[in-house]
Order: C-alpha cells, then sequence, then structure tokens
C-alpha cells in the first residue's frame, strides 16, 4: 500500500448562472397571471351561490319575510366565502409557483395579491346576481303565502371607487388575496435557492467541468476507496515472493564474525515490569549497603 500523500483536487469553477428574465417580460406575464386569477372569480361566484344556504322567505302584505325569525343564512353566505376564499387563494398560489417557475419574485407575487382581490370583488358581485332578477320580480308580484329564496349575498366585504375612479376593496373582499400571499411566501421561504430559480439552472451549470491537462481526474469521494475502480493499484510492501520467516534468514545470512542470534528459548527470564535494558551486575564490585571509608 502506498504511503505517498494524496494532493487535493481542486475542483473548477463552475459557470455564472444565467441571466434572470427581463423585468419587461416579467412584468408582461404577471399581468396576464393577475387578469386570469381575476377570472377566476367568475366560475368562483357561481360555485359560492350554488353552495352557500338561502334564506327562505315567504310574502306577506308587507313584502317578503323570513320563515326563521333569526336566519342564520345570512352569515352563512359570509362564512362560505370566506372558506372558499382561503381555498382560491392556496390554489392559484401554487398553481403559478409551480407554472410560472421562471417568473417568480415580488412582481408575480404582487400580480397574484391583486388578481385574487380581483377575483374576490367578481365573486360577491357575480354571486349575488345570479337568481336577483327572479327573486325582485317575486318579491313585487307575487301573491300572498308565496315562498320564495334571497340569493346569496356578502356582508362583510365591500368595494367601491374613491373619488369616482380610485377602486378599494375592504373585509372579507381581502380574503383571497392574504391567503395567496401567505403561501405563495411560505413556499418561497422553503426554497433552496435564494433567486427562487435554481430549477432553471441549465444541466451543463450544475456539472462539474472536466479537469485541466495534468491534473488528475479522480478526487477522493466519501464512500469510496483509493485508488478508483480499474486503475492501477501502487506499489505493494513487501513485494509479491517476497522470503519471510526462515526463508528470510536463509535468504539473508548475517555478516561474517557476527555472533549467531539466540534462540528465543535461551533468552533469560524477564519479570514483568523488570528493566530489561538495566546492565547485568559486577561480582567484584563491593556491595553498596556497606559504609565507605
Amino acid at each position: 500500500m502506498s504511503i505517498a500523500p494524496i494532493s487535493p483536487v481542486e475542483p473548477p469553477e463552475a459557470p455564472a448562472p444565467p441571466a434572470r428574465e427581463s423585468i419587461l417580460r416579467e412584468v408582461l406575464f404577471a399581468l396576464l397571471a393577475a387578469v386570469v386569477v381575476a377570472g377566476l372569480g367568475a366560475p368562483f361566484g357561481w360555485l359560492w351561490s350554488k353552495l352557500a344556504p338561502h334564506v327562505e322567505l315567504v310574502q306577506t302584505q308587507y313584502g317578503p319575510y323570513p320563515i326563521d325569525p333569526e336566519p342564520e343564512g345570512y352569515w352563512a353566505d359570509d362564512g362560505w366565502f370566506i372558506l372558499m376564499a382561503i381555498a382560491m387563494g392556496a390554489i392559484v398560489a401554487v398553481a403559478a409557483w409551480f407554472l410560472l417557475r421562471r417568473y417568480r419574485g415580488p412582481v408575480m407575487l404582487l400580480a397574484l395579491v391583486l388578481g385574487s382581490t380581483g377575483a374576490s370583488v367578481l365573486a360577491a358581485w357575480l354571486g349575488n346576481k345570479i337568481g336577483w332578477s327572479h327573486y325582485m320580480d317575486l318579491a313585487e308580484h307575487a301573491p300572498e303565502n308565496t315562498h320564495m329564496f334571497r340569493p346569496v349575498k356578502l356582508r362583510t366585504g365591500e368595494a367601491s371607487l374613491w373619488l369616482g375612479f380610485i377602486p378599494w376593496v375592504r373585509g372579507t373582499m381581502l380574503i383571497q388575496g392574504i391567503a395567496a400571499a401567505a403561501v405563495y411566501t411560505g413556499l418561497a421561504g422553503f426554497h433552496v435557492s435564494p433567486t427562487l430559480r435554481y430549477d432553471n439552472i441549465p444541466p451543463e451549470y450544475l456539472t462539474p467541468a472536466p479537469p485541466a491537462p495534468g491534473v488528475a481526474a479522480y478526487a477522493p469521494q466519501p464512500g469510496y476507496s483509493y485508488p478508483p475502480p480499474g486503475a492501477a493499484h501502487p506499489a505493494e510492501y513487501p513485494p509479491a515472493g517476497f522470503p519471510s520467516g526462515a526463508d528470510q534468514a536463509a535468504a539473508y545470512p548475517p555478516p561474517s564474525g557476527a555472533p549467531a542470534p539466540a534462540h528465543p528459548a535461551d533468552a533469560p527470564h524477564t519479570p514483568p515490569g523488570s528493566d530489561t535494558h538495566a546492565a547485568p551486575p559486577d561480582p567484584t564490585a563491593p556491595p553498596s549497603d556497606l559504609p565507605r571509608s
């Protein structure tokens, strides 16, 4: 096995990632996304008018009057609208995240919020208009004791124009925009890349470049042995066929005049813990415990 140090291989620098889309292109796709999301308010309003409970009224001499003195359907309309707005906001946020991955960012987030707010305004208006003409006709011309159902109506949200041309929205009509912003921001927070466009990098930007001439093409990786499979193994020591044991002693005799090595059985016994390198005592020396003159 070779004990020569392995020089580290410096990985080549990856090319710079591709430039992001132009801001004009992002704005155009953001506007398109806002229009599409706002258009989803039409099916949203139709579905709301079908799912939300309708308050039942009866015609009296004073006009329509609810059968239940304290009907819960008035507030159930708002409850259904809030739940459906949250679900719609989450759906459009996830769809925009995966379908428009090239245009992720604050511009798209703003487009989703504005489009979702427009969708809520359209849904509240359309849901109330579905069946409204028939209801008003019965309320004005139906005879007494005629039963009718009032169309759904959003009572905790409002949209209008300030100064006649500046739109403003408040109340539950903002729920869908808030839900879309929360889901889209959450997806961005858990993304692996701060640019939110990691999956747009071409494969050649993620694959290491070939090594430069004269640089080893192999760098040790965790879980892999060195050298790599198929490469020439370094010279082993001792080499194959080298004598060992008695064959080694016969092949390499000691120099002439050197004492023969003692057999292990003839070596004196040394107690454990004693100094094996201490010199043997001199029998002609006086005892060390006698007083010196």
